[in-house]
């Protein structure tokens, strides 16, 4: 790898975790498929890496196009190229070629294509939009710096990208860097008047938002959300080995795959309700779900009691809560507690429930009344947030 794909790689491992961020995976003929591959859910990242010195031409308009040409429509028919193979394959090799990367299916991929252009000292405009086989974002070292820490989750980060492919396609826009798009896409969350089809900006907004209030209390909310993101580590280190069978890491990594989806906002309150639990080491409580959400779910402390058959408690605790939340689809069950050698311990399952008869009803309170789970719930209820409440703040 080159140093700036090492750095794209790093990035995209920080922020959407190492088990879903593929560097130089193997593609047609046994050859890179692409510099970065991301797979989470059904979302499908194909990121191509270049990076390429402005040539020595006199010309400032030779230079700007040569430069065009190896730095962006290169990478642009790099990505096309691989989108091509993905489409005829249910799983690729990673850069090891010995472990498998399996894809979604299909019909269900959404599949986002992003250019990453070194070389160019951020000074230049960078084209953007469909290279002939589809829309590919564009982006220099600085933008890319940027966007993968403000919009550092999964879901964060192709929102963004969704929503900006739409806007661009009914107005006019020019702005001199991504990261002033970005500003203004969080302060206005491109809620703009119907009737204004241009939008132009000398630049600057980006300097301006992170130097505002709204900026710092942003900052101020962000550290609760860091003990999710901790626990997401923690369990796939704890639980994914070369012992660890194909069929439990399915398994793992569907349940952990749903809580590495949630949004900064939804992990800045999860976090929170996760941590009061830790620390007031309450019985297990079940928290009802959080705004549009179709999935809730239950925390379990771990103890010298219930150590030994916690997997089941926490399937029990699941079943009693899909009862308690009738407009679920799936429940997440999260147990905590300490190994007794100082070491944080996490566990997880997750139960896709979409409909529930009598009989599972029947069961439920069952195991609610003569086992006592959730006979008298700890129960955290999730704010309600509104889109207009969090302008300035992520979204």
């Amino acid at each position: 790898m080159t140093p700036s794909e090492r750095y794209v790689a790093s990035l995209c491992q920080k922020s959407f975790l190492p088990f879903w961020s593929f560097p130089n995976p193997i593609g047609k003929k046994n050859k890179e498929l692409c510099d970065v591959l991301v797979v989470c859910g059904n979302y499908v990242l194909i990121i191509s890496v270049k990076d390429i010195r402005m040539s020595n031409h006199s010309d400032e308009n030779v230079r700007y196009e040569r430069w065009i040409k190896k730095a962006i429509e290169d990478s642009a028919k790099q990505i096309y190229g691989a989108e091509r193979y993905l489409k005829t394959v249910n799983e690729v090799y990673a850069k090891n070629r010995t472990n498998k990367i399996s894809l979604p299916p299909k019909n269900e991929r959404i599949i986002f294509r992003i250019a990453i252009a070194f070389g160019s000292d951020n000074t230049i405009p960078l084209p953007y939009g469909d290279f002939s086989q589809g829309y590919v974002h564009v982006f220099d070292e600085e933008s890319t710096s940027i966007l993968l820490s403000e919009l550092d989750t999964i879901t964060d980060f192709t929102k963004y990208l969704s929503e900006k492919v739409q806007f661009l396609k009914e107005k006019y826009f020019s702005m001199p860097k991504e990261s002033d798009f970005l500003a203004f896409y969080i302060q206005t969350g491109l809620d703009i008047d119907e009737k204004v089809d241009s939008i132009v900006s000398e630049g600057g907004l980006w300097d301006s938002y992170i130097e505002s209030d709204e900026y710092a209390e942003w900052q101020e909310l962000l550290p609760q959300s860091n003990i999710w993101d901790y626990m997401i580590t923690q369990l796939h280190h704890y639980h994914i080995s070369e012992e660890t069978t194909d069929e439990r890491r399915n398994d793992f990594e569907d349940a952990v795959r749903e809580i590495n989806q949630e949004s900064r906002i939804n992990r800045i309150e999860l976090g929170g309700i996760l941590d009061n639990a830790i620390q007031r080491k309450l019985s297990a409580r079940m928290l009802r779900p959080l705004k549009d959400a179709k999935h809730c779910y239950t925390f379990m402390p771990l103890t010298s009691k219930n150590w030994e058959g916690k997997e089941k408690e926490l399937e029990l605790r699941c079943i009693v809560a899909r009862m308690e939340n009738p407009n679920v689809e799936r429940v997440i069950g999260i147990a905590f507690g300490n190994n007794g050698d100082g070491q944080d311990v996490y566990d997880i399952c997750a139960h896709y429930i979409p409909e529930i008869s009598e009989e599972f009803i029947a069961l439920a309170k069952e195991v609610r009344d003569e086992l006592g789970h959730f006979k008298k719930p700890t129960i955290s209820n999730s704010k309600e947030y509104r889109k207009e409440d969090f302008k300035g703040f992520g979204l």
